[in-house]
């Protein structure tokens, strides 16, 4: 049942004010207790519900906060925001509720009662191309592609990120991150995860893996870049040049291949922190 909060406010409840809603029960939850028989172990299934709903206003930004489901939100040529929700929760209680709120043309989409249930809320979005993205996740997947920007944290979760059409920010805390086609400035930062950023058209970027590899490829030269490691591989392709590089592998193998100027205003900061270091030319436009 959905209860009006205000204008613009919903609450979603199980019952049909939904354009569409489905019941299903397609995976299944371990149920275990001390001195387990794991060669006999038997699961119990999980309840999990679909809902889908096209939002009636329009929305220029997107807000999206699950703790510990996937986030996945997508850009097409349609009018209004469709949105659909795939609800896990234990046998036995009542789907978590979740929250829809539309204000100024920000909606925004959240999980609540899985703060402290043992439920889960994946949300799968699809939004005009101009809507800017905000999502973050306790620890589930996130990805984004084709919307005019993005900020995004997933908490150990993996993220990919492509064809962003304005600012990205990302924080894994650790996940992985793919980066591919990203036109505004770029701020990436994985805790120790793996990053692989291609097709970047950024005029400015800061990335930092915190002990993870990097590979970092621009298809049209940038004004200022910055990449930190912290002993992570490290491998920068930028076309054209003389770029006024830094470049300090503290130890680890180096090699440069781009024409170098310290007077050049274009400036790249590359440190790897012991691990190897490479940076060479793309083919992408100088």
């Amino acid at each position: 049942m959905r209860a009006v909060a205000g204008p613009g406010r919903w609450v979603w409840g199980l019952s049909g004010l939904v354009t569409a809603a489905a019941l299903a029960i397609p995976g299944a939850r371990l149920i275990t207790s001390p001195g387990t028989d794991w060669d006999t172990i038997s699961a119990a299934p999980q309840p999990v519900v679909t809902r889908t709903e096209t939002v009636p206003q329009p929305v220029t930004s997107l807000v999206v906060q699950s703790n510990g489901g996937q986030v996945q939100v997508v850009s097409a040529r349609v009018d209004r925001v469709h949105v659909t929700e795939t609800i896990s929760y234990n046998q036995g209680t009542s789907p978590p509720v979740v929250t829809q709120s539309v204000s100024g043309g920000r909606l925004s989409l959240s999980d609540p009662a899985c703060t402290h249930a043992d439920c889960n809320v994946d949300f799968d979005v699809t939004v005009p191309a101009d809507v800017t993205v905000t999502a973050s996740t306790g620890g589930g997947q996130v990805v984004v592609s084709g919307t005019a920007g993005a900020n995004l944290a997933s908490s150990g979760g993996p993220v990919q990120a492509t064809l962003i059409g304005g600012p990205l920010t990302v924080n894994t805390g650790g996940g992985p991150l793919a980066v591919r086609g990203v036109s505004g400035p770029l701020r990436a930062e994985t805790d120790g995860g793996s990053l692989i950023a291609q097709d970047i058209a950024a005029a400015t970027a800061t990335i930092t893996t915190g002990g993870g590899p990097a590979a970092v490829t621009f298809v049209t030269a940038p004004q200022k870049v910055l990449v930190s490691t912290d002993g992570g591989p490290a491998t920068l392709a930028v076309p054209g040049g003389p770029y006024n590089l830094t470049a300090n592998s503290e130890g680890g193998p180096q090699s440069v291949r781009i024409a170098t100027d310290p007077t050049a205003l274009p400036s790249i900061t590359i440190i790897s922190g012991g691990g190897s270091l490479r940076v060479e030319p793309s083919g992408g436009a100088g």
